[in-house]
């Protein structure tokens, strides 16, 4: 039995449209991945350009104040007490930088003359803090220190006592009121030293502010309302990525 096969050259056989495209599809996303991943080594080193990260401790100074409840009303005085926390930042230029930090301070109570809390010689008025501060830095027009080694800033930032608590024992009873995210504000100014082109240690005094707060018993539907207004001074230092 024999079979005719008829052929015809006809040349290479071409792909389909949705072939084609799905090529192209391949194709440009490949050259994608290629731009993004080359984009993104050249970066790799920038983007920490003018980073920092700061530490600091120190001694924290609360003004006696109001402490009210209702129609009675207080004064409060404190001893001095403690602050430590630290900070992330970006140097935007020379003279401008901008930071985010987090920081306890606390106080012990001295006396409370007079008010919901007359008569407490024992407790703590105390709060953590989030703050978003700007930095001026003092430089010369190249950007180089100031004095020397020396170079002098000045601040200003606002932000939260992300929890604020009074704890005082009166006659034996504890009492404890306390609120979150409550509006603060502060202003600085300090110096540094450069110890070397990463690390560098600083000085610095803050006033910090969040005028009459309102805080809640932790026993109760009961509130007070209290001056939270203070000063600090401050060591810390500073590591440049």
């Amino acid at each position: 039995m024999n079979t005719t096969v008829s052929s015809r050259f006809v040349g290479p056989l071409r792909p389909s449209a949705a072939i084609r495209a799905r090529r192209l599809y391949l194709v440009a996303c490949a050259s994608l991945v290629a731009c993004v991943s080359a984009v993104a080594t050249a970066r790799a080193s920038v983007w920490t350009d003018g980073l920092y990260l700061k530490a600091f401790g120190g001694l924290h100074g609360l003004a006696d104040g109001d402490i009210k409840q209702g129609g009675s009303s207080g004064d409060g005085s404190y001893s001095g007490g403690q602050i430590f926390g630290a900070a992330v930042g970006k140097q935007l230029s020379k003279n401008w930088a901008v930071e985010a930090e987090f920081f306890y301070r606390s106080n012990d109570i001295d006396s409370v003359s007079g008010g919901p809390l007359g008569g407490s010689t024992e407790g703590d008025f105390a709060s953590t803090n989030l703050m978003f501060n700007a930095v001026y830095t003092f430089t010369r027009s190249d950007g180089s220190w100031l004095w020397g080694k020396f170079t002098p800033h000045v601040g200003a930032g606002v932000g939260f006592l992300q929890e604020a608590d009074i704890d005082a024992t009166i006659g034996g009873v504890s009492q404890e009121y306390d609120d979150s995210w409550i509006f603060a504000a502060q202003v600085f100014a300090g110096v540094s030293y450069a110890i070397n082109e990463r690390w560098s240690v600083y000085l610095e005094t803050r006033y910090h502010y969040a005028g009459e707060i309102e805080l809640k018993s932790s026993s109760g539907n009961n509130t007070l309302k209290a001056d939270y207004n203070g000063y600090s001074g401050l060591v810390g230092v500073r590591y440049n990525f």
